[in-house]
């Protein structure tokens, strides 16, 4: 079971160390959870990002908007999770784990940022200096700490991924970057 601390967010991603008694139910809700982290630039970043770090080409108010379709996407998936289909009831399944990501990382990230923001952002657009949004969104008073959050955030998904393919045995489409500050398997 993987804890995962990034800045300001830590999650334990709960996954019940599966067993070969995989249905094809299960194993579909944990790709459709995959193809919706893994496709998404405002969930993950780029990939060949190791960092996260790289926010280049993004307007942060249609990433913003990415992000919440996510949560959105990610509670459906949650509610298809064939539960009632689970052995043996315990807390650790697909279904917990996307609760942990949407309440203990997300939610809390979205809170503190994406209100802050959009009010920022739309005073700005506006304004009739007719500025390249790129610039407008430089000027976002919190905008460094805002970035550390998000990278923070993006890093967590990505090793949500991971532990996605691992638990549901799925053939990953993407190998999750390493970065050099910390370990491939961080457990904290």
């Amino acid at each position: 079971m993987a804890t995962i601390k990034e800045g300001n967010f830590s999650i334990n991603l709960g996954l019940i160390k599966l067993d070969g008694r995989l249905t094809d139910d299960d194993r579909q809700c944990a790709w459709e959870l995959y193809a919706e982290i893994i496709t998404r630039v405002a969930v993950v970043g780029k990939w060949g990002d190791k960092e996260a770090t790289n926010f280049e080409g993004e307007i942060y108010a249609e990433s913003f908007t990415s992000l919440y379709r996510f949560f959105q996407e990610a509670r459906s998936i949650m509610r298809k999770f064939p539960v009632g289909r689970i052995e043996k009831p315990t807390k650790d399944h697909l279904g917990v784990m996307i609760q942990r990501i949407l309440t203990d990382a997300l939610r809390p990230f979205l809170e503190k940022w994406q209100g802050n923001y959009r009010s920022w952002w739309d005073i700005q657009m506006k304004k009739p200096d007719h500025r390249n949004p790129f610039e407008v969104q430089k000027d976002f008073e919190n905008l460094k700490l805002m970035l550390e959050d998000w990278s923070s955030i993006r890093r967590i998904m990505r090793r949500a991924a991971h532990e996605i393919c691992d638990a549901y045995k799925l053939e990953p489409v993407i190998q999750v970057p390493t970065t050099s500050a910390a370990p491939a398997n961080p457990v904290i």
